[in-house]
């Protein structure tokens, strides 16, 4: 809607002119027609300056200016003023009390006199010597606000209507313009927020083209295979792959099926680090881009745990060694001596063990009863089987075999 007075003349001045005013017209549609070409090659800050500067020409006004209206709704900030014959400084302006209010609740406005006297509270536009104003908003598809573009002059403004319609072709382009910009900075910040997830993230990511030569890698990356960051661009990844024949072909046949566009499953690679050699293991996974020219790939770091696998089997086979050299040496894990008398009782030991008869044990308390026992259960085909002691002495004689029967494997007397 348009509000305030309408009527025949020109806008922006009143219809009744004294020595200060100087007679002008509208634009033509020749000057229109110049006035979007001129802002046609323009975007960004450009293009916001531009509509302003041909807009206060094209009218005659003061002051002109686009605006954006504030997440909160209670202000506004401009994006290009034209006041006076140049481009000002920017403002950031609180919205009650000012003739944009309105505009910027969805109206159309026109105060064309006593603009002053209708807004007290406005300092600004005792500043600027405000007499007139005209403002359209600027609408998003969803028909929400986003801003306004308006005008100001120091003399009356009569005609509304085709300043208004002039204003709103202006409109119309610089709310392009305002999503525009809009999405290039969502577009630009959810580049920073995937940048900084691809360069802080505890994972080693790398770019790369189908022939395995570096294009980007991010910190982990960086620091898994020993890399400068000048260095990134151009190492060949297959120049960090370790030596080893096994390890070469698997990463070839990767390679392969990634330039036939196969994506492949994550592998155990052994790498070489680039500034010192050392050894690293990783997993390794890549996955083409649409285009088969570059992959995206994957490397989990694994050293650690390769490492420590590497150290468990060293000690497994170094305890094997000890336990051979023991029996060996002394024929008994558990009982060590080489005196004839022990040895004759060791002797023994191998030779009933391997039999099912009966084997009884006599000796002295502390003399080692127990320690032939587990000697002869070692030996015997029962050795995957438990040992189980009992206590005859504490059974009655009649229960002794049938508890010996129930509890199976040899038994300790």
């Amino acid at each position: 809607m348009v509000r305030g007075h309408s009527g025949r003349g020109k806008l922006p001045r009143s219809a009744v002119m004294d020595s200060k005013e100087r007679p002008h017209s509208l634009p033509d549609d020749a000057a229109l027609r110049a006035m979007v070409e001129g802002t046609d090659a323009e975007v960004g800050d450009q293009f916001f300056a531009s509509i302003v500067r041909h807009l206060a020409s094209a009218l005659d006004v003061q002051y002109a200016f686009v605006s954006e209206i504030s997440p909160d709704g209670g202000s506004f900030r401009t994006l290009a003023l034209w006041g006076r014959g140049a481009l000002r400084d920017n403002l950031e302006v609180r919205l009650a009390g000012t003739p944009c209010e309105a505009v910027l609740n969805g109206e159309t406005s026109h105060h064309p006199e006593n603009l002053q006297a209708l807004f007290p509270r406005d300092t600004v536009l005792v500043d600027w010597g405000a007499v007139s104003y005209c403002g359209v908003p600027l609408l998003d598809r969803s028909g929400a606000v986003t801003g306004h573009l308006a005008i100001i002059d120091d003399k009356p403004m009569r005609d509304g209507s085709r300043g208004v319609a002039i204003m709103r072709i202006f409109a119309a382009r610089a709310r392009a313009e305002i999503g525009r910009l809009r999405a290039e900075e969502e577009l630009r910040a959810s580049e920073r927020r995937f940048r900084d997830l691809y360069e802080e993230a505890p994972i080693a990511y790398i770019y790369e083209d189908t022939e395995s030569r570096f294009v980007s890698a991010n910190r982990a990356a960086i620091k898994l295979l020993g890399l400068e960051p000048e260095e990134v661009r151009g190492t060949l990844g297959l120049s960090l792959v370790a030596p080893t024949a096994e390890t070469q072909e698997r990463v070839h046949r990767a390679i392969e099926a990634i330039q036939r566009g196969e994506e492949r499953a994550c592998i155990e690679l052994e790498l070489r680090r680039k500034d010192d050699g050392r050894p690293v293991w990783v997993q390794w996974w890549s996955k083409p881009e649409p285009d088969g020219k570059y992959t995206r790939t994957m490397l989990v770091d694994i050293t650690d745990r390769v490492l420590a696998e590497q150290e468990r089997n060293r000690l497994q086979q170094q305890n094997l060694y000890l336990q051979e050299e023991i029996k060996s040496e002394y024929n008994f894990e558990e009982i060590i001596g080489g005196s004839a008398p022990l040895r004759d009782v060791l002797a023994k030991v191998k030779q009933v063990a391997p039999t099912d008869s009966t084997v009884l044990i006599l000796g002295e308390t502390g003399t080692g009863k127990e320690l032939i026992a587990r000697a002869v259960h070692s030996l015997s085909r029962r050795k995957d089987k438990p040992l189980i002691k009992l206590n005859c002495s504490a059974l009655p004689a009649g229960l002794v075999e049938s508890e010996l029967a129930s509890r199976g494997g040899r038994t300790s007397h």
